[in-house]
């Protein structure tokens, strides 16, 4: 009690212009930091439902954000050519939930400090995963493509590393698929709990299976015009079976996996494209692990990159875009985007401008305001905007941007790419799960709604026990993000044999490898000839201990029933615990959460991915794909098939494409 009271001190300062030391940090600006995927990513998971605003954060509450400056008035326009919003706009404090005003006037920005013109059919702002597939797309339409990038053209690099997708050929001629579109656009739409927009999520699904093997299509390996990974062969294809894979459910090392497969009462298909280099290549911490910790999927779009010019795009480094150009009917029709030195380059484009300007979660303003149930759950633990941020040091541009001329981004709850791991090797595999009580609380098989659950629970340890058979139920499990079945399967039997190493009795555990390919780090499992013991060196003392046992004395009570009649989890994970040696891992919840990777709060569009402003009509010649696209994940991320984000990103990028082009899609 004595910490929420505190914390309330602490949002109420905030708010009220007193950031309690922290006002260095409101920056709006993106500030790298000598951090770790692991430390950005420390609290949490993946986000859950939106967690009911607190009194005093938020009056006026609005069912539609509104993003036009503070200086608009209500059903106007400002005089800075942008449309109007109609009874959505207003001052952006009163739709969110924080006195920060993370979007601020557009730039003002006169002609004579425009130092270059050029003219086009479209500009793509972003030269990511949607942006190189947008401007491919557009090329092929028969468009002139300017691709505006904020990086050099020698430090461009694409992230990520699956590829998730439906029914392409790839798949298909591997054995994965065809699948039932309507049934994967469905387990979205539920995992979501309808908060994404089906048209949205039935573009990627229909669409992606094409993308991908048009995109595979391009490659033409060796090419002495591209730039390959680092450490990576120059004699292996991008697509070579050794550096591509398709992530399988674990029980596949028994036979053949029909798929969906079925977790906590949601689907999961094998359907991702895996791309990554050498099998083991890069070495970890001083245990001598080895780790696999990069991609190759940089390459494989350098191929399209390279096509789209072929095609006569213009690709523009070191160009931030920075303010949209809209014409007197409030169509937008350019960009101006800024130069190192200060001055501007006018990019005129007469069918428009795709937004694939990457997220905003390097931006401490944007991400305290919008997100509210992170900077929420950090006040109330102490925390500032700058414990947040994520791993991208993107800044929103392409939001600001957008609500500048009457864009909308989505409403709460807005997602963000975070784990719901255990922190353990196995993940979110669904043995049993007690909170620093010694208490069950979830059905530990319903991954997608861990993470909330999880950081709802009292602070201190979050464990996961099993024993002897523990591999057994890993194997039922779905293909669940963080859980191993993520992974290569020859590092599914390496994180085996990895378990069955480590030492029983020993309080200091012994180190194991997950098996996703890029959280390759060891964590610290135990294992113990007795429940007492283990629940010991897990950090159980006192009453907790005894409520420990008891919880585990109650779990294989429902096991031996065949039906948990506490929480409903699947009978086929419901193994008694009763075989020794018992094993267990942990992970400390903290009672807050980090943004993770990325943020995935976008702004709202139709089926088609045109901008829509505040009275839900298209903007003309305005679209958006990637992590500027509202409606993918509504309450979180949520992996039906693994790799949607990149997935989701590579396909609409295309489908915007070609929409802004006149060319027809599915």
């Amino acid at each position: 009690m004595m910490q929420q009271s505190g914390s309330s001190i602490y949002i109420e300062r905030w708010i009220n212009g007193e950031p309690d030391g922290i006002a260095a940090s409101k920056t709006g600006k993106g500030v790298k930091m000598d951090v770790s995927r692991r430390d950005l990513l420390k609290g949490g998971a993946v986000l859950g439902a939106g967690l009911a605003v607190s009194a005093g954060l938020a009056t006026g509450a609005a069912v539609l954000p509104g993003c036009t400056p503070s200086s608009t008035k209500p059903g106007e326009a400002d005089s800075s050519d942008a449309v109007s919003t109609g009874g959505a706009s207003g001052n952006p404090n009163d739709y969110y939930q924080t006195g920060i005003d993370w979007l601020g006037a557009p730039p003002e920005i006169d002609e004579a400090d425009v130092a270059e013109t050029f003219d086009g059919d479209i500009v793509v702002c972003g030269g990511g995963n949607a942006g190189i597939q947008a401007a491919l797309a557009a090329t092929e339409g028969g468009a002139k493509v300017h691709v505006l990038e904020s990086s050099s053209e020698k430090f461009r690099k694409v992230k990520g590393r699956d590829v998730g997708h439906v029914n392409s050929q790839w798949l298909i001629d591997q054995g994965f698929g065809p699948y039932d579109e309507g049934e994967i656009v469905n387990e979205f739409m539920m995992r979501c709990a309808g908060r994404n927009n089906a048209e949205i999520i039935k573009r990627f699904v229909y669409n992606s299976g094409e993308t991908f093997d048009h995109m595979i299509s391009l490659v033409n390996w060796p090419d002495d015009r591209i730039k390959p990974v680092k450490r990576s062969d120059p004699n292996v294809s991008p697509i070579d079976p050794s550096s591509m894979y398709v992530p399988q459910a674990a029980g596949v090392l028994d036979g053949p996996v029909e798929y969906p497969v079925m977790q906590g009462g949601f689907k999961t298909w094998a359907s991702t494209a895996s791309v990554v280099g050498e099998i083991s290549h890069v070495i970890g911490d001083e245990s001598g692990i080895e780790s696999n910790d990069y991609s190759r999927l940089d390459e494989i779009q350098q191929f399209s990159i390279l096509k789209s010019q072929e095609l006569g795009a213009e690709w523009h480094y070191e160009q931030r875009a920075r303010r949209l150009i809209t014409d007197d009917s409030g169509a937008v029709v350019g960009v101006y985007a800024e130069n190192a030195d200060g001055t501007y380059t006018r990019y005129n484009a007469s069918k428009g401008v795709i937004l694939c300007a990457g997220d905003f979660g390097g931006n401490v303003d944007m991400a305290w305001a919008l997100l509210a149930e992170i900077s929420e759950f950090a006040a109330r633990a102490g925390k500032g905007p700058e414990d947040i941020r994520a791993e991208s040091f993107c800044e929103g541009d392409g939001h600001k941007m957008a609500c500048w001329v009457g864009g909308q981004i989505e409403p709460l709850p807005r997602p963000i790419l975070n784990y719901h791991w255990t922190g353990a090797p196995w993940g979110t595999v669904p043995y049993l799960w007690l909170n620093s009580e010694g208490k069950r609380f979830m059905n530990e098989a319903a991954v997608t709604n861990a993470w909330a659950n999880s950081l709802r629970q009292p602070l201190g340890p979050i464990c996961t026990i099993s024993d002897s058979k523990w591999f057994d139920v890993l194997k039922r499990g779905g293909i669940e993000l963080g859980a191993p079945n993520a992974g290569r399967q020859e590092y599914i039997t390496e994180l085996k044999e990895d378990v069955d190493n480590v030492p029983v009795g020993d309080p200091n555990g012994g180190r194991c490898r997950d098996s996703v390919e890029c959280e390759r780090q060891p964590h610290i499992v135990y294992k113990a000839d007795t429940i007492e013991e283990l629940c010991g060196f897990m950090g159980f003392s006192d009453e907790a201990a005894k409520e420990a046992a008891a919880s585990v004395e109650r779990y294989n009570e429902l096991c031996k029933q065949g039906h948990d009649a506490d929480f409903d989890k699947d009978d086929k994970f419901m193994s008694p615990i009763d075989e020794p040696p018992y094993i267990g891992s942990f992970f400390e919840n903290e009672r807050w959460s980090g943004i993770g990777l990325v943020c995935f709060a976008g702004l709202l569009t139709d089926g088609h991915l045109q901008v829509l402003d505040g009275d839900g009509k298209k903007i003309p010649g305005l679209w958006a794909a990637g992590n500027c696209l509202g409606g993918r994940f509504g309450t979180g991320y949520v992996t039906p098939i693994a790799g949607n984000s990149v997935g989701m990103a590579i396909t609409h990028g295309r489908v915007a494409g070609k929409v802004a082009t006149g060319q027809e899609v599915r």
